[in-house]
């Protein structure tokens, strides 16, 4: 049943998934999506829900970017393009939500863990990602995206994540 209402709420926000093209479309959808279920600390009305991506200009950034006009809980949305060379420090207190997208797990994931603020909430793309602190993942297995969080790491954060959008959730380690 909760399951069904996500779903229903996702098709109802963008129309665009039941013509989806690509996974890129779908994970984009569910980024979105799950930003509404998760509080983060000290936020007030006038401040947007940031995400930060490492490509704007392709998949998943490009397309919260292109939709910058959405609301989250009544607050804008912004998009910030993240440089690799960045201080972690600088990028904790811009972001509440980074994408990490498979490419570049390898690279940032060791930076960004030990470092992250617990206010940020770190998505990726895979079970590996989830193993090395992430706290969230899309994974794609077949032609479905799957929805896993990483439990110890939720448990250290700051944020909350609203019980409607765990009991739609995988868990890693089970």
């Amino acid at each position: 049943m909760k399951l069904s209402s996500l779903l229903f709420t996702l098709i109802i926000i963008f129309p665009g998934i039941l013509q989806a093209k690509s996974p890129e479309q779908v994970k984009s959808a569910f980024l979105f999506q799950i930003a509404k279920f998760i509080e983060f600390p000290q936020v007030n009305n006038n401040q947007a829900v940031t995400f930060c991506f490492y490509d704007t200009k392709h998949g998943i950034g490009k397309l919260l970017n292109d939709n910058s006009s959405l609301k989250i809980n009544n607050m804008p949305i912004e998009t910030v393009l993240i440089d690799k060379n960045q201080q972690i420090s600088e990028l904790s207190r811009i972001c509440d939500i980074t994408y990490i997208d498979e490419t570049m797990e390898d690279d940032i994931i060791p930076l960004w863990i030990d470092t992250i603020s617990l206010n940020t909430l770190t998505v990726g793309e895979s079970i590996n990602f989830l193993e090395k602190g992430g706290v969230i993942s899309l994974v794609q297995e077949g032609n479905k995206i799957r929805l896993y969080i990483n439990r110890q790491q939720l448990l250290r954060c700051s944020f909350k994540v609203q019980s409607r959008l765990l009991a739609v959730s995988k868990f890693h380690p089970n």
